[in-house]
């Protein structure tokens, strides 16, 4: 028969394992670290004290026809931001503000030091039909437009459908009787990487707005370092202005 336990004999309770001051203090530390970060980045969220334009797409390769027959590619625009509108030359007053407005554009950019050094103006016509290279060299002799920093420019009629309506979702439809073509008057921007930025109503241009746009794109792309990653933060948490 087995002896009863007596009370010097019962087992007492597991003991608890004790951290160590140092386990604690580090514990401490990772915790209050979480918490820093956490509103930090509830702050950057909220407040968005840097402001980036979206990346709407990256463009494929595209080669177009400029206004002396000579092949223009995408890689000839790389490196500067590019100002695209989208017309034809037979768009008479319907176009007539369009034109204003980005004869206007050139002077102010050309103003601000931009024009040819940092930004390029480029005029697609998706009439191949009748702008052929004669009629954009017209077409750029009305406006006083410079080859070296405003092109005019055509493709294949495919090409263009691909690029105007597939790629940067802009609207045209095919002439009707008259010659006429419906389509959506737009201004877009592309930056120096290739990449759709921004879009524009090329028939009311917002000077200011455009500059701004310009401006972002400069400090963003100018950036290194620590400022490349509070960018690409900025594209992350959609900080875009208003």
């Amino acid at each position: 028969m087995k002896p009863l336990l007596t009370a010097e004999r019962l087992p007492g309770p597991l003991a608890t394992p004790q951290l160590g001051a140092r386990t604690r203090w580090l514990l401490l530390a990772a915790l209050c670290l979480g918490l820093a970060l956490l509103a930090l980045v509830l702050w950057f969220a909220i407040a968005r004290p840097v402001k980036v334009l979206p990346r709407i797409r990256p463009l494929p390769a595209f080669t177009l026809i400029d206004q002396y027959g000579l092949p223009l590619s995408s890689s000839d625009l790389a490196g500067r931001s590019v100002l695209i509108n989208l017309t034809y030359g037979g768009c008479g007053d319907t176009c007539a503000a369009q034109r204003a407005g980005m004869a206007a554009l050139r002077e102010q950019l050309r103003a601000d030091g931009r024009l040819g050094r940092s930004v390029l103006l480029l005029t697609v016509s998706f009439d191949p039909a009748r702008d052929t290279p004669v009629a954009l060299q017209t077409m750029a002799a009305q406006l006083g437009a410079e080859r070296s920093n405003w092109r005019f420019a055509t493709g294949e009629p495919g090409a263009l459908k691909a690029l105007i309506g597939g790629e940067l979702g802009i609207y045209y439809g095919e002439p009707d009787e008259s010659g006429a073509i419906e389509h959506d008057q737009r201004l877009i921007l592309v930056d120096g990487n290739g990449v759709l930025r921004a879009r524009y109503d090329a028939a009311a241009l917002d000077q200011a707005r455009i500059r701004r746009d310009l401006g972002l794109l400069e400090q963003e792309l100018g950036s290194s370092g620590v400022m490349r990653q509070v960018y690409e933060a900025s594209h992350l948490f959609l900080c875009y202005p208003d």
